[in-house]
């Protein structure tokens, strides 16, 4: 049984619709060095070879090469230029910052390229410019030097790779309904099972404050089979994907693709949803690309060498 594919969510509202018409530092490098927190409007995404403006095509159109599930029109594999472009089409109005890690550096020997462009967020909601007027205030300074007070939708993608040729290998989708707005609970899980099928975990949990968290998991093996609830991978595999993308995620090999959704419902009312997150990853894939991207690494790196020892050898040495 292979996880279900792309489907329409049943309508709750606009912003509810699962399918698109298409934490850390946020320090990051452009085109012409370091230029500290970038930030960008995904209405001038800049192209990889030299920053400039390209112009936005929506509705976003779906590589039909991509199978497999989507969130908000996002699907794995996507190229950086394509996400891009989609993320200008799902949030015309967001905030777009870039961070030059995904996979953990320390353990990726890069050589001395520098990487860019490792993973992209997107978010839009109620904010102002920074205050510096107290510490309190320089606490609440957020993405774009903005101080951000609700929101509404974020989404993150993580698009490692050589620069040039980073393609999507996570999405997260976060949505924010404010006191009034909120969906009910149960037409959410309507809408997640008629995207996705129906799930094959759940966990739940007080957040005290924050309500009542429930976690949804659909997990398949690298050959796309759903995994069983007697199956021994599949506590594993379902927990390896945060629905939040600025939370930790770990993948496993022999894991295929998971997506993870938390439904957060309001403290003073369980049936009704103040936050939704949702994120995919296809775990054995992310697995056997990041040993690609290594070796690529190499490759470049060992080419830059022979390179300049190739040059070395022609010059001349007086003593």
């Amino acid at each position: 049984m292979k996880l279900q594919s792309f489907g329409f969510a049943v309508a709750l509202s606009s912003v509810l619709a699962l399918s698109a018409c298409g934490g850390g530092d946020n320090d990051a490098y452009d085109e012409n060095g370091y230029a500290g927190p970038e930030a960008a409007s995904p209405a001038a995404t800049s192209n990889d070879e030299g920053g400039k403006a390209k112009k936005v095509k929506c509705p976003a159109k779906i590589n039909k090469t991509l199978t497999g599930p989507d969130i908000a029109g996002f699907k794995l594999g996507m190229t950086l230029a394509e996400a891009e472009n989609a993320l200008a089409c799902q949030m015309p109005d967001g905030l777009v910052t870039y961070e030059n890690e995904f996979f953990n550096t320390r353990n990726l020997n890069t050589g001395t390229l520098r990487l860019e462009r490792q993973r992209v967020i997107s978010q839009a909601g109620d904010n102002t410019e920074c205050s510096y007027g107290s510490y309190d205030a320089m606490q609440k300074c957020g993405a774009g030097n903005r101080q951000w007070d609700f929101i509404s939708e974020k989404i993150t993608l993580a698009t490692p790779g050589v620069p040039g040729k980073q393609t999507v290998q996570g999405v997260w989708r976060t949505q924010n309904w404010k006191e009034g707005e909120m969906p009910a609970k149960a037409a959410v899980l309507a809408a997640l099972t008629e995207k996705y099928g129906p799930h094959q975990s759940y966990e739940g949990r007080d957040a005290n404050y924050y309500g009542y968290v429930n976690e949804y998991h659909w997990v398949t093996d690298s050959e796309g089979n759903v995994l069983s609830e007697a199956h021994p991978m599949l506590h594993q595999c379902g927990n390896g994907v945060s629905g939040r993308g600025d939370e930790s995620q770990s993948w496993t090999n022999g894991c295929g693709v998971s997506i993870t959704a938390m439904v957060r419902t309001f403290r003073s009312n369980p049936d009704v949803v103040e936050e939704l997150s949702i994120g995919m990853m296809d775990q054995t894939g992310l697995f056997e690309y990041g040993e690609a991207f290594q070796n690529d690494l190499l490759e470049i790196e060992n080419k830059r060498r022979a390179d300049e020892l190739e040059k070395a050898q022609g010059a001349q040495v007086e003593l």
